[in-house]
C-alpha cells in the first residue's frame, strides 16, 4: 500500500469541516485529478508518464469524532483518503492498494495536498462568506466587500459542485457586479457603477486561488441583490 500525508492550519471547528465533507457532491470536483461524479459513483484520472489511467469507484463516507473517511472502491483497487483533525491541524492522509501501486508515490502526495489545501480553502470560505439569504439561486448578499467577494464566489462555486455560472448584482446605489466563472476559473470580472463608469478585469485565476487582491479599488461596500446563473 502506498502512503502520502499532508497537513494545513484549519482555525474553524470541525463542525465546519464536517458540513463540507458530508456533501462530497459539491466537494469532489475540486480535488485533483477528479473527472466526473454521478451518485456513488466517481471517476479520476490520474495521468502518468504518456498514459491516463482512469479510475472508477463506488464512494462511502463514514465520520468519527474529529475524523473523517472517504473509501473509493474500484476493480483496480482502493482508494482512501482521511480526514483527521488534532489541535488546529488538519493531516489529510490519501493510500492507495491496487494496480499500479509502485506508481503511485508522486500522485498520491499530489491528490493529498491539493485535497487538504481545497478543504482548508472552504473553510476559510464558509467563515468568511457575507450572510446570504439565497433561494432558487436569487438573494440578498449583505456587505460585498473586496475582503469577502472571494469568499462569496468560492462559496457558491461549491453549491454549484464546480459547474460554470455568473453571478450577477445590483447594490443599493446602483453598483452593478458581474462575475463570469468557468471550468472553476474565475475569467472575467465587471463593475459598472451607477455614474457610468466600468471596470472590466479579464483573468485566468483558479477559484480556490482568489485572494481580496483582485477586488482593491472597486466600489464594493453595499447589500446587493444577486442572480445566480448557470451557464
Amino acid at each position: 500500500m502506498k502512503t502520502k500525508s499532508w497537513e494545513v492550519e484549519i482555525i474553524h471547528p470541525w463542525e465546519s469541516l464536517e458540513v463540507i465533507l458530508s456533501e462530497p457532491e459539491k466537494t469532489l470536483p475540486f480535488f485533483p485529478y477528479f473527472e466526473s461524479i454521478e451518485g456513488d459513483t466517481v471517476r479520476f484520472k490520474v495521468p502518468r508518464f504518456i498514459f491516463d489511467f482512469g479510475y472508477e469507484f463506488k464512494l462511502a463516507v463514514g465520520f468519527q469524532k474529529r475524523k473523517a473517511i472517504y473509501t473509493f472502491t474500484g476493480d483496480r483497487g482502493i482508494l482512501t483518503v482521511t480526514f483527521e483533525m488534532a489541535g488546529s491541524r488538519l493531516r489529510v492522509t490519501a493510500s492507495w492498494s491496487g494496480f499500479g501501486e509502485v506508481f503511485m508515490g508522486k500522485p498520491l502526495e499530489t491528490f493529498a495536498k491539493g485535497i487538504a489545501k481545497a478543504i482548508q480553502d472552504f473553510c476559510s470560505a464558509q467563515a468568511a462568506c457575507p450572510v446570504m439569504a439565497i433561494t432558487e439561486e436569487e438573494g440578498i448578499v449583505e456587505h460585498v466587500t473586496p475582503e469577502t467577494a472571494p469568499a462569496l464566489i468560492k462559496r457558491i462555486s461549491w453549491e454549484l459542485k464546480g459547474k460554470d455560472f455568473i453571478l450577477e448584482g445590483i447594490s443599493e446605489d446602483g453598483t452593478v457586479l458581474s462575475a463570469t466563472v468557468k471550468d472553476e476559473h474565475l475569467v472575467e470580472l465587471k463593475v459598472k457603477e451607477k455614474e457610468g463608469r466600468e471596470t472590466i478585469i479579464q483573468a485566468e485565476v483558479p477559484v480556490l486561488e482568489l485572494t481580496p487582491e483582485l477586488f482593491e479599488g472597486l466600489p464594493l461596500k453595499e447589500k446587493f441583490e444577486i442572480k445566480v446563473k448557470r451557464i
